[in-house]
């Protein structure tokens, strides 16, 4: 088991670590980049992921039901907690229901079980984002900006994948190679990147990120277990679930929180601290996903 967990959880830290030491020596300018990333690389991925013949979305309601009643949950859970991290409600919860389903989550969960394991990744992926859009910046502004889901590209992308997958659509040769190649681009991007953020981030309210981190991580792991007595889930799904409830908190929350001004010095903190305690985490979650 700890050549399992280690084979999963080195190569994600040591491209977030050359990242890392990258952006310290150099500061590169990833804005480019990055922009190329989500707008391009990340709507092929999860066109190609769910278009795949072997994708079948009647069996993933039963999952993509768990991944809902997951966030819903650690709000719930998370709620009257958040006086104790020391964060207001409105920059607390959003920490606690969206992780880092896209840099950290997708590699993981394809690394631990192979190409089998990026439909629901995925499939965690839009379900998050989309609640993340409408719901976490709803917490965070006090209102829900429609628009920031039908002008999302990840959106459309999840619709044509499952229709082609529906339709039996195949593509050309050429037109599968290029969309593989430029899927294959994301998940060592995301990862570097992620390492060059941190290395840019300012730490500011370092306590409150500790305990944030810490609360967020026991919440998350108490809402899985409760999501899963609800919606028992087996093999593959019920472990990308458990992965994906011990991820660290996403980065976004952080955009949300700087947009709004909802104390952004602490989610900073709370993103960063939990990307840290992931280290020690992410083996756990790995663990409990394979027993």
């Amino acid at each position: 088991m700890f050549s399992k967990i280690a084979s999963i959880t080195l190569p994600i830290f040591t491209l977030v670590l050359v990242g890392f030491l990258y952006s310290r020596r150099v500061k590169p300018d990833l804005g480019g980049a990055n922009k190329l990333v989500v707008d391009i690389a990340l709507p092929i991925l999860i066109f190609i992921s769910l278009s795949a013949k072997s994708f079948d979305p009647i069996s993933a309601m039963s999952f993509t039901g768990a991944s809902i009643v997951l966030i819903l949950l650690t709000g719930l859970i998370a709620w009257p907690f958040a006086k104790f991290s020391g964060a207001s409600v409105q920059a607390f919860l959003p920490c606690a229901m969206f992780t880092n389903v896209g840099p950290i989550g997708i590699p993981l969960i394809a690394l631990a079980y192979g190409p089998e394991g990026m439909a629901p990744a995925v499939v965690l992926l839009v379900i998050s984002n989309i609640l993340h859009f409408t719901l976490g910046a709803g917490v965070m502004s006090g209102k829900v900006d429609w628009r920031m889901v039908y002008a999302n590209p990840l959106v459309w992308s999840t619709v044509l994948g499952v229709a082609s997958s529906q339709l039996q659509i195949t593509l050309p040769e050429w037109v599968q190679t290029s969309c593989t190649m430029i899927g294959s681009v994301l998940v060592p991007m995301m990862l570097m990147s992620l390492g060059a953020r941190l290395a840019s981030s300012q730490v500011a309210d370092a306590w409150v990120g500790v305990r944030s981190g810490v609360l967020i991580l026991i919440i998350r792991l108490a809402a899985v277990l409760l999501a899963l007595w609800f919606i028992p889930l087996e093999g593959l799904e019920r472990g990308a679930l458990i992965l994906f409830a011990c991820l660290p908190s996403a980065v976004f929350n952080f955009m949300l929180a700087d947009k709004f001004q909802v104390e952004p010095n602490k989610v900073a903190s709370t993103v960063i601290v939990g990307h840290l305690l992931s280290l020690a985490f992410l083996p756990l979650g790995i663990w409990l996903a394979f027993i």
